[in-house]
């Protein structure tokens, strides 16, 4: 019997190995997060803005994420990996949002602790999250670089038709100025 509950522990750990190394693997970041003394309530509140932002959070032992890291070939997350920690996997591609959420929400319960992450393949800190968290919402930069091409093309035709109404004005003053010496 109990070499059938430590089978079933081998099967459940490799089994939870492969669910975090397909989940990072398909991300476009992982960020680390210590959550000691976190209540459930504020975890659980913590999922559900993460899951509305794109992303997800992992809680499982460290030897676990170890590993599936090791496999992933980023050996370099034992600083990462102290205390317990959860790890957030993004799925969305507005890393920003995810940042913003997490970063708020150490504002609301101090307890929770941002460690740093990978996006792709960088490496970053927690003051690299808290700085992109400042950064505006991805929407809002899409629309200021489309702003910035427009700007000038807008300037530019706003002179081609300044110049076709000062055509349209001389060509009016000319058949005003006929028809009066006409009458």
């Amino acid at each position: 019997m109990a070499k059938e509950v430590k089978k079933i522990g081998l099967v459940v750990s490799e089994r939870i190995v492969e669910d975090l190394k397909q989940g990072i693997k398909d991300t476009e970041g992982c960020f680390f997060v210590g959550f000691n003394k976190v209540g459930a309530y504020p975890l659980n509140e913590l999922r559900n803005n993460l899951r509305d932002s794109g992303a997800k959070i992992f809680v499982a032992k460290n030897s676990l994420f170890k590993r599936a890291l090791g496999e992933l070939g980023r050996e370099d997350v034992d600083s990462l990996l102290e205390t317990e920690t959860g790890v957030v996997i993004i799925k969305d591609v507005d890393v920003v949002n995810v940042c913003k959420t997490l970063v708020e929400f150490t504002k609301e319960t101090e307890a929770l602790q941002l460690k740093g992450g990978f996006i792709k393949d960088k490496r970053v800190d927690s003051k690299e999250l808290s700085a992109l968290a400042k950064l505006p919402a991805r929407e809002v930069l899409i629309g200021m670089v489309v702003s910035s091409f427009a700007s000038p093309l807008s300037g530019f035709l706003n002179t081609l038709n300044q110049i076709i109404l000062k055509f349209v004005w001389v060509v009016e003053e000319i058949k005003k100025t006929k028809e009066q010496k006409k009458g």
